[in-house]
């Protein structure tokens, strides 16, 4: 029996699909429905589902931040995203492969999207999601969410200079001389930062913001300084990548 969690903000549109589903699907179990994403990454922790419907316009934080939640191996349910965004936003979920539904959901849309479902296998999300954050979000992204001791917290990536790998955690290093060390390690943040352009994986221990970049270093096989003076090491096979992105601009 398919088990399905409803993020949505707003209680009449989470009822309203509830009941479409409860139509249509009558052996699925909606298990929970959520009015905002920490408590749907909760209720998706908690019980595990099979497909999430998931709102992309919701308090607080968008819907594509699932990804700051989750590392990509934990993306194991099929997603189908609501939205009453444009022309531009359904354009990025077509070109991510992504299944979503437009407000007010019609009945054939929601048919389709749930037999759709039914047949891929849900493990593609992990590499889809990437995809769309970065067709949908790209420069607008502003904001993360990385776990704290008592709960979450939200950065402003625009103050993060580098993020720097300590074993299985990564220490955020920011344009105010602070620090943070958080409990996910460097590729988790490679991959819910692959959306935005001015962070750069260039070494196995380092993410840099290329917007605090000052000057691309030869010595000790190559290195990049920042605005602080920071001295941060481009390993050899990166190197070509961060010569590109100075090229690109």
């Amino acid at each position: 029996m398919p088990k399905a969690i409803i993020i949505e903000d707003e209680p009449h549109a989470a009822s309203l699909l509830e009941a479409m589903l409860a139509e249509l699907e009558p052996e699925m179990r909606v298990l929970e429905k959520c009015g905002d994403l920490p408590c749907g990454v909760r209720s998706i922790r908690r019980h595990a589902p099979d497909i999430v419907f998931l709102d992309i316009q919701l308090p607080m934080y968008s819907g594509i931040q699932l990804l700051d939640f989750f590392n990509p191996e934990e993306l194991n349910f099929q997603l189908i995203f609501t939205t009453a965004s444009n022309e531009y936003a359904v354009q990025a979920f077509e070109m991510s492969a992504i299944d979503y539904l437009m407000k007010p959901i019609q009945e054939e849309k929601l048919k389709a999207a749930l037999k759709k479902a039914g047949q891929e296998r849900k493990i593609a999300e992990k590499e889809r999601l990437p995809i769309l954050k970065q067709h949908l979000l790209h420069e607008n992204v502003r904001k993360i969410v990385v776990p704290v001791t008592n709960g979450f917290e939200i950065l402003n990536v625009r103050d993060i200079c580098y993020l720097k790998a300590e074993g299985s955690y990564t220490r955020i290093f920011f344009s105010t001389q602070d620090n943070i060390l958080v409990s996910k390690n460097l590729k988790h943040f490679e991959f819910i930062m692959a959306g935005i352009p001015s962070f750069l994986r260039i070494h196995r221990s380092y993410i840099a913001n290329m917007d605090f970049a000052r000057k691309i270093l030869r010595t000790n096989g190559g290195s990049l300084l920042l605005e602080d003076n920071t001295e941060l090491a481009i390993s050899e096979d990166r190197m070509e990548g961060v010569l590109g992105f100075f090229k690109a601009i």
